[in-house]
């Protein structure tokens, strides 16, 4: 079980970090890295990530895949993320600003600290950081290994407070799909009544 991807955070949490270097465009593996350093900090905090999602191990650290194939130009959710971001070669490009509306202002305050942090290091001296001991757990060369969010918690510091916090994951999970199927069956319901509308003789 992991934390479900957040597109809207993870749209807000990418923009955050874009906006603070000049020219609003970064290497995708420093933004991949950043945005891994900053849910790492709010799962230690807080309980919970920013961004969430599928973390795996690649060969030079930890990503969340699915912001990952956004990046590459794929996803379910490739349309929102398009609105906002472009590549330039290997670099990300804010082309958009996205209104903060679901980060708060602890996540801002975090993705802060965490780009400020790393300001006039290399790419690859913050990839370096995300080599976290769940990360080296998991890791395997050349492949692309999930890495739980149980091995997560433990390597934040908080493994005593696992099982609070799966069950807080199983929760949010459960209320995100309910209310996933409920706002699907609005918007079958409203585009039907449309339809319905717009078939009648005029």
């Amino acid at each position: 079980m992991n934390f479900r991807l957040d597109i809207q955070k993870a749209i807000e949490a990418s923009a955050t970090l874009l906006r603070l270097v000049h020219p609003r465009k970064m290497d995708r593996k420093r933004l991949l890295a950043l945005l891994y350093l900053a849910d790492r900090k709010s799962l230690e905090l807080t309980g919970r990530p920013i961004v969430g999602g599928k973390l795996v191990a690649l060969d030079w650290g930890p990503v969340c895949s699915e912001v990952y194939d956004l990046i590459k130009g794929k996803g379910r959710d490739l349309a929102k993320w398009s609105s906002h971001f472009d590549n330039d070669a290997y670099r990300v490009v804010l082309t958009d600003e996205p209104e903060v509306r679901v980060l708060s202002g602890r996540e801002v305050n975090i993705l802060n600290e965490i780009s400020e942090r790393w300001i006039g290091y290399g790419t690859w001296d913050v990839a370096r950081a995300t080599h976290t001991p769940e990360y080296e757990k998991m890791y395997q060369q050349g492949t692309s290994t999930p890495i739980p969010i149980e091995e997560s918690i433990q390597g934040v510091g908080r493994g005593n407070e696992k099982a609070t916090i799966l069950q807080d994951l199983e929760e949010k999970s459960n209320f995100d799909s309910l209310f996933s199927k409920e706002r699907a069956e609005a918007i079958r319901f409203t585009n039907a009544l449309k339809q319905k509308r717009s078939s009648k003789p005029r």
